[in-house]
């Protein structure tokens, strides 16, 4: 499993085997890991983790209060299927949120990060060439939450990861139909190459080209 969703463990947040579920699977889900319309079953989830299944309950429940999961009826929980409408209205929302959240980051992201990121868009491009959406997937997520927890943002962090939940499983199915191609453009490099130069504008400018490039898919 990928790095943790840190902004959802903070110092008040106790360290149980729900909260450690919860983490694990909102990772899964920003991730495009669940695909939209599929069941989840509490005691496949309690037993693919080596836990209780009320740590397992209580990890789900809280999905569904961030959107991430519904109830289909009274006994079948979901990954929700994402309308036309409501997905373009998420993309419009990352592109505002985490612009604000990148421009936060911008000091605070060194020589280091600047490497690290420069990586993980290689990753990303072989995963690009070889048709392997899940582990473009995975990368993308990993690039953008490299800046954005940099931010250290108590307020906007928060809210883009609730985001990611619901717009992951949406994304990689819609990746899934358009295939590697949707995806070629490789507005990282920009951001990268905008963070070499110390370019705020243009670090911005870059980040909210690649969410709008979720939108072009749409249309």
């Amino acid at each position: 499993m990928t790095t943790e969703s840190t902004a959802s463990r903070t110092a008040f947040s106790p360290d149980t085997a729900s909260t450690r579920l919860h983490r694990a699977l909102r990772v899964r889900l920003c991730e495009g890991d669940l695909t939209p319309g599929e069941v989840i079953s509490i005691r496949r989830i309690a037993a693919q983790y080596g836990t209780g299944t009320m740590p397992a309950r209580e990890a789900i429940r809280w999905l569904v209060t961030e959107g991430a999961l519904i109830f289909s009826d009274s006994r079948k929980i979901i990954v929700p299927e994402l309308s036309h409408d409501r997905f373009h209205e998420i993309l419009f929302a990352r592109k505002n949120l985490e612009t604000e959240v990148s421009r936060q980051a911008f000091d605070n992201i060194g020589t280091a990060d600047i490497e690290a990121l420069e990586r993980i868009d290689e990753q990303i491009n072989e995963a690009i060439a070889q048709g392997d959406l899940v582990s473009y997937m995975r990368g993308n997520y990993q690039f953008h939450f490299h800046i954005y927890r940099l931010s250290q943002s108590q307020v906007l962090l928060p809210l883009v990861e609730i985001l990611w939940l619901q717009y992951g499983p949406s994304m990689r199915y819609i990746c899934t139909r358009w295939g590697a191609s949707s995806i070629a453009d490789d507005y990282h490099r920009g951001v990268t190459q905008a963070l070499r130069h110390g370019d705020l504008v243009s670090f911005c400018e870059a980040i909210a080209a690649d969410i709008e490039q979720g939108m072009l898919l749409l249309e």
